[in-house]
């Protein structure tokens, strides 16, 4: 039965598996000691929902006396376009970064051909100005080199050569070795990269700033830093990734995670992402589709890092490794939805439902989602929505893609092309919608003066070259799916008021033999013109940075500055940065809160249908307060019971009303006989076989030193109105999250609420009830 399930489920999530990788220790040129991790913390599948939970519990404490109450944050991003940079992105972009406390820079097409002519981190150090040259971390030496790599490769491919060729053995392993050898040129090529590009960025930030964690996908790069004194104000560090390109698999389109909890208990993430590129329809519901997945991705499959560990070069295969996990996931949703069409189909037949296997899922803890935990999200990365030029002239969106001439049917509209003239079914319809991960080339056909497409793109440059950003951004592909609801719910992005950062046409004239022609002979555009941007593409705001506060937070991350850097001018994107002023919430520490129950006393949630979206006939919700208690409860504490949907709605519409006797209640506040639970739930989500003896003796003394902190001063019940509690929609017979929201605790009795229904960031319906808070 039921319970049954559910004590199995708690002893199955209770499992704790670990990686066999052992850290490495080395020291820095300043004698610190750090680690060097290939590897991280990792958790079985039924456990990854009880370890974020367990995270989740960690209780906020007041900052130290004498440090910041407020944090600078800057966040950078920059599709490098596979070019080495220039010194001048690093005296002027990223040196102007050196004020902040915090930064993180997100980059795209990293992958540049890294040659002697390519600045070198000593070079940036004197081109910012600074009197003490950089020195790298990276190891140096012959032993140390990428030249044993290439060695290696060589002798493997000789004795793989060897071996498949038996007869003619010596021709085998003179073909493996020039394999192996040829082989290894691009494997070190792309090592020798990383190292340049985070030294360079590094460098140009200056000796203030430590390396605190770094993330890689294939062309991808994510790296943070932090001023040096704040790095002992940091708990913890967690990375994560989620490849979405081909097949949605390989990682040349996906997001890399860095999660930084701070001392006092806020949390705060920056995703970089290189969504979809193109323009069609389908390419923007890609876009759309490819959020959600980094969104669930980076978060669910996160693992722990050392702080100010050595970035891993070395590892240029890992997104391929995660290949496997993927396909056996998706055909894990494939098979519920084949059951689910099959269900729907013999229900309209028959008017009875398919049953297969077991009536209902098991009730397990939901995993919180990133958003329903974190304090602040910071999502940023070329993002590839683009500036639709059918709005900018006053039609209808996507109605001036095509780029050849449409069909003319008057002496009029063969002289000149008449926009208002030519009814819309002359223009391309929508195709159909695109995955995330499908490969398809945008049209480089030559553009006909009375195209569609070039009479928006006319419009768009000239509404560019006018500054006038407030029309443009009506046409803006993301600011329409935001308020569609389909994307980023909830998340704010400052005024768009700089130049459109893409697609600017090469800088470099050449002369008739193809060469380049010398620098004095150079030309480059001013920004915002029509030489600027490149003739076949619309300019559009592709590299965006937006941000996401946690309900009750959103007032203390202050919005300083958007703009762009159109002085770097190597790549056909132009950097973008943000500024944000991020104040620390004075929040009461968890053995302050008094013991009380939080009961949901009645709950109506309305679910719309998305693409791809089954509704289940029962659901259950999921009830959970982070930081508000010091162990995780068990599933049935915090579940309620089945609710069959409304039948007398559409089938597009999933309406569940719960009443009071079905909901759940949960127990919050501190009580001393939780100690010994949070003990052994604590040991079993710490992975020891990635902890050297000194972390262990260190774990245990910062174990004991709490034991031995004394109490806090308790506070009152209001204290609670600070707090958030995060409800969950559970599909009964699959377990599938359907979707969640975040509300404020009622600061005292009880409160009311009506939010939307948010899926990862998509806004799939709607839930209101009320609850009561009481003392125990």
């Amino acid at each position: 039965d039921d319970d049954d399930d559910d004590d199995a489920t708690a002893r199955a999530d209770d499992a704790v598996t670990a990686t066999t990788t052992t850290p490495s220790r080395e020291s820095s040129s300043d004698g610190r000691t750090t680690a060097n991790v290939e590897g991280g913390r990792a958790t079985s599948e039924g456990a990854t929902a009880r370890a974020l939970m367990l995270a989740s519990t960690n209780s906020f404490r007041a900052p130290r006396a004498g440090t910041k109450a407020a944090l600078e944050v800057h966040v950078s991003t920059w599709n490098v376009g596979n070019k080495a940079p220039r010194a001048d992105a690093a005296s002027g972009w990223l040196r102007d970064a050196r004020r902040s406390d915090i930064v993180a820079v997100g980059a795209q097409e990293a992958s540049y051909a890294k040659t002697r002519k390519t600045i070198k981190p000593v070079a940036v150090s004197a081109a910012c100005g600074d009197e003490v040259n950089f020195k790298s971390r990276f190891r140096k030496g012959f032993f140390k080199s990428t030249k044993w790599t290439r060695v290696g490769m060589v002798a493997g491919g000789a004795f793989a050569g060897g071996v498949m060729a038996a007869p003619v053995a010596p021709m085998g392993v003179m073909c493996g070795m020039f394999t192996g050898w040829f082989a290894s040129k691009r494997l070190v090529q792309e090592i020798k990269v990383r190292i340049h590009w985070f030294d360079f960025l590094h460098s140009a930030l200056g000796h203030e700033f430590e390396l605190l964690q770094t993330q890689i996908l294939l062309q991808m790069r994510l790296a943070v830093f932090v001023k040096k004194e704040l790095v002992p104000r940091i708990r913890s560090v967690k990375v994560g990734s989620k490849a979405t390109g081909l097949g949605n698999l390989v990682g040349n389109k996906g997001g890399l995670l860095v999660h930084i909890e701070l001392e006092n208990g806020e949390t705060i993430a920056f995703l970089s992402c290189h969504l979809a590129a193109h323009e069609q329809p389908k390419y923007l519901e890609a876009r759309n589709h490819m959020v959600h997945e980094i969104l669930e991705g980076t978060w669910v499959d996160c693992v722990e890092k050392p702080k100010c560990a050595l970035p891993v070069v070395t590892d240029v295969n890992s997104a391929l490794f995660d290949a496997g996990s993927e396909m056996i996931n998706k055909m894990k949703g494939t098979s519920r939805q084949v059951y689910e069409r099959t269900s729907d189909a013999f229900q309209g037949a028959t008017g009875a439902r398919l049953a297969i296997g077991s009536g209902m899922a098991p009730r397990k803890n939901q995993a919180p989602e990133l958003l329903d935990v974190a304090t602040h999200v910071f999502f940023f990365g070329d993002l590839n929505y683009r500036l639709d030029p059918g709005k900018v002239v006053g039609n209808e969106w996507d109605t001036h893609w095509d780029k050849t001439a449409p069909e003319m049917t008057s002496t009029k509209l063969a002289n000149k092309y008449d926009v208002d003239k030519v009814p819309l079914s002359k223009f391309p319809a929508a195709r159909p919608v695109a995955q995330p991960g499908m490969i398809e080339e945008e049209s480089d056909d030559e553009i006909t003066e009375s195209s569609p497409f070039q009479i928006g793109r006319t419009a768009v440059i000239e509404s560019v070259g006018a500054q006038e950003f407030d029309q443009l951004v009506k046409a803006d592909q993301l600011i329409k799916s935001m308020k569609e609801g389909k994307v980023f719910a909830n998340f704010h992005e400052m005024p768009l008021k700089f130049f459109p950062t893409f697609k600017r046409a090469s800088n470099n004239l050449k002369d008739g033999k193809g060469k380049k022609a010398p620098a004095q002979e150079q030309s480059v555009a001013e920004p915002g013109s029509a030489e600027y941007y490149n003739e076949k593409r619309v300019p559009s705001w592709c590299d965006r940075v937006l941000v996401h506060s946690l309900t009750g937070a959103k007032d203390s991350c202050s919005p300083l500055e958007y703009g762009a850097r159109h002085d770097v001018t190597t790549s056909d994107h132009a950097p973008v940065y943000a500024r944000f002023r991020v104040r620390l919430r004075d929040l009461p520490p968890l053995k302050a809160l008094p013991r009380a129950k939080l009961t949901l006393t009645n709950l109506s949630v309305t679910r719309n249908t998305i693409e791809d979206d089954f509704l289940g006939s029962s659901v259950y919700v999921h009830l959970f307060v982070p930081h508000t208690r010091t162990v995780v409860p068990e599933a049935r504490e915090v579940s309620s019971g089945h609710v069959a949907r409304d039948e007398s709605q559409p089938k597009t519409i999933g309406k569940y009303t719960f009443s009071g006797d079905v909901l759940p209640s949960c127990i919050v506040g501190y009580d001393a006989a939780d100690e010994v639970t949070f003990a052994e739930q604590e040991k079993a989500a710490t992975r020891f076989a990635l902890l050297t003896t000194e972390e262990r003796i260190a774990l245990k003394e910062n174990e004991d030193a709490e034991k031995s902190e004394e109490l806090p001063t308790p506070v009152g019940m209001d204290a609670y109105g600070k707090f958030v509690g995060i409800i969950t929609l559970v599909d009964s017979r699959y377990g599938d999250k359907l979707g969640t929201c975040t509300v404020l605790l009622p600061s005292k009795g009880s409160s009311s609420f009506d939010v939307p229904l948010l899926l990862r960031s998509a806004n799939v319906g709607r839930i209101k009830g009320s609850w009561e808070l009481s003392s125990i």
